[in-house]
Formats: structure tokens, C-alpha cells, sequence
């Protein structure tokens, strides 16, 4: 049996950090690895926002409760299970994603941490460097074969290490690495993946 990695965020529900800097008003948590491939000088970008605003972790976590993933997700996600072993793997936070995560399917999710002091969201701890190519490169130590799907620049390093695909990519992720098969729905990459 294969691997499923996928991303999450853009590829299987909406940009957690983009629906946080709607709902409050933070246009400075709007931007994405998409927009900013550097993970540290986003998150450095983050992480003043949210100091500059004092927006509360209890607060916060009643509204991550409301974010949905995207219509047909989870049906594309159990679609695969007798095919694919299934594994979540992003660039977010266990106390931003979990919410997502149970409403998905209660898939396991490699991601990094939040640092909360005081109810308040101190600063973040990567789970490691290249942690989306390190996964892969785990899974494959241990003989197993992986597809890795995603959206954004950010996953290129795991679609480089395995088979792969872009689901959902904007214009400009797609032409940056054209040599990467894109897929715009679940549909699509659920027959390419079950080769119907």
C-alpha cells in the first residue's frame, strides 16, 4: 500500500491564516507561502501581527471551530483509503489545523507548534528544517512509496522526493515547475490516483 502526503491548507481546506485575518480584520494575515516563500519571514510577519492585535488563544480557537474544508475533501479523502495510506503533511500548526483535521477524518497531521503563554501566542517551533521533504524522505527510509499532493511552493520539496501532483496550484505555482502534473479537482487526481 502507498503513502498519501498531502498538504492541507489550499489543497484541502481554506488558508487557516487568511480566514483568521478576515474574521479580524488583519489584512497582514492574509499573505502565504504562495505570496511569501520564505517560512520564517512570514511567520516573523505573523507573529507581530498578532502581538500588535492581542487577540486571545481561547477567542481564537472558538473560531477555528467554524472553518470548514473545502466541499467534496473529505469524500475524496475516504475515496482513497483502500489504496493509500493517508497522512497530512503542512507547513501550519497542530493548534490551528486540529478542527480541520477532525471534520476530514481524523487523519494523522505533521506539522510544527504554537508557543502559547498566558492564552496568548508567543512565537512557533518548527518540527524541523525541510520538514515537508524530510517526511517523504522518512517514509521512503522505511520502504514505503509515496504520492505527495499539493498547492504552493512550499510543497515542491515533497513532490520532488516522490510522485506527485498540484492540485488547486495558482498560474503562477504551475508555471514555475511545469514539469509537475496539475490537477484543478478531486475528481480528476482520484482517477489519475486509482487509475480508473
Amino acid at each position: 500500500m502507498k503513502i498519501l502526503c498531502t498538504d492541507l491548507e489550499g489543497t484541502l481546506a481554506p488558508e487557516i491564516w487568511q480566514e483568521i485575518g478576515r474574521n479580524y480584520n488583519i489584512p497582514e494575515l492574509s499573505a502565504t507561502t504562495r505570496e511569501i516563500p520564505d517560512f520564517e519571514d512570514l511567520m516573523n510577519m505573523r507573529m507581530e501581527a498578532l502581538q500588535n492585535n492581542a487577540i486571545r488563544y481561547s477567542d481564537l480557537k472558538d473560531f477555528l471551530k467554524t472553518i470548514d474544508p473545502y466541499q467534496g475533501a473529505k469524500e475524496f479523502l475516504n475515496s482513497l483509503k483502500d489504496k493509500y495510506q493517508i497522512v497530512i503533511v503542512s507547513d501550519t500548526f497542530y493548534e490551528l489545523a486540529l478542527p480541520l483535521i477532525e471534520k476530514l477524518g481524523d487523519y494523522p497531521i505533521l506539522c510544527h507548534h504554537l508557543n502559547i503563554k498566558d492564552d496568548y501566542i508567543e512565537s512557533y517551533s518548527k518540527r524541523q528544517n525541510d520538514p515537508k521533504r524530510n517526511v517523504v524522505k522518512g517514509f521512503k527510509s522505511m520502504n514505503y512509496e509515496c504520492f505527495c499532493m499539493g498547492d504552493s511552493y512550499n510543497d515542491i520539496q515533497m513532490i520532488e522526493e516522490s510522485d506527485g501532483a498540484f492540485i488547486s496550484a495558482p498560474d503562477e505555482v504551475k508555471a514555475s515547475r511545469p514539469d509537475i502534473i496539475s490537477f484543478d479537482n478531486y475528481n480528476d487526481l482520484k482517477k489519475y490516483l486509482l487509475h480508473e
